[in-house]
């Protein structure tokens, strides 16, 4: 079914419906009214009576413009996804999707549901209002393609589903989940010196200052967060701290070992703290190095690192 779906509808950026990757079909209210129709027809036809024949053909042709209604309804739509952040295992990821209708015609009401599933979240073509958000949760790290997405429409009469099975081009990166256990920092001397091994220090060792604030990321320890900030309604601020005593170091996972995925929280929550800190660090790998840095784009940088490490 699957491969099929993929001929039929391939995956794209943006999507309009039409008759290529529509489906329909008489919901089970609509048999139901078809088995009422052909009764009509039967007691019509067995006692002669042009009146119930008359009304069973009324209905009939009901039906079937019905039919053209909900196609007409449901084709013309476009469909994109929105921007995708990045998340970790166990967090919800938000993926919103824009409708356009391009005709002020649409009405009724478009369910939304991942491929298999219930729907998730409806919306009335009459009154819309974009983005639709759904959220799905990731339960392994690395990198993450959502199912395909069901949109599907009872309108005008409830006779006709019409549906289709959606997929998009999108892939989000799935951190670890950080585990508030911090990681020993190590600091490397150079090799020039001939010194190969490191002083380990704890994270929290030494006076740490205030520095500034920045926004709050998700995954961030929350006793780093600007609680008076908050309650004046600013948002939620994360607190930057510059260290007095040791200000750069090394994460280094030598082994992947047995305890790898809680090893990979721990390394993911210290790549966080230290961040939050101002601290230039670097992060090491089994057969991968990620030199010292800071700001946002490193921390990407070692977080989609742990996301994507697989043991050899």
């Amino acid at each position: 079914m699957n491969k099929w779906l993929s001929r039929r509808i391939p995956p794209a950026q943006q999507i309009f419906l039409n008759r290529s990757n529509i489906f329909i079909f008489p919901s089970r209210f609509g048999f139901l009214y078809l088995s009422l129709c052909l009764a009509l027809f039967v007691l019509g036809t067995n006692y002669q009576n042009n009146l119930i024949l008359l009304l069973g053909f009324f209905l009939l042709a009901l039906m079937l413009v019905s039919l053209f209604a909900s196609y007409l309804n449901f084709s013309g739509l476009i469909l994109q996804l929105g921007k995708l952040n990045n998340s970790y295992v166990d967090t919800p990821i938000l993926f919103p999707v824009w409708l356009d209708t391009q005709e002020q015609s649409k009405a009724g009401k478009i369910h939304f549901a991942w491929y298999g599933n219930k729907a998730e979240n409806a919306v009335e073509l009459d009154n819309l209002t974009n983005p639709v958000t759904l959220s799905i949760t990731p339960y392994k790290r690395g990198v993450f393609s959502p199912p395909r997405l069901t949109l599907s429409s009872y309108y005008p009469l409830g006779l006709f589903r019409c549906w289709t099975h959606l997929a998009f081009n999108a892939q989000v990166v799935v951190y670890p989940t950080p585990l508030a256990k911090p990681w020993p920092l190590t600091t490397k001397h150079s090799e020039t010196q001939g010194e190969h091994a490191a002083l380990q220090s704890s994270q929290g060792l030494g006076q740490d200052d205030f520095d500034s604030l920045t926004e709050y990321q998700q995954g961030q320890p929350l006793y780093h967060v600007a609680w008076k900030q908050a309650a004046k309604g600013q948002g939620l601020l994360s607190k930057k701290f510059a260290a007095q005593v040791q200000q750069s170091g090394w994460l280094v996972l030598a082994t992947a070992g047995k305890d790898l995925e809680e090893n990979l929280s721990r390394l993911c929550f210290s790549c966080l703290e230290l961040d939050a800190k101002g601290w230039v660090f670097g992060l090491q790998l089994p057969g991968k190095e990620i030199p010292p840095g800071k700001g946002q784009a490193h921390l990407q940088a070692c977080l989609t690192a742990l996301a994507m490490f697989r043991a050899v």
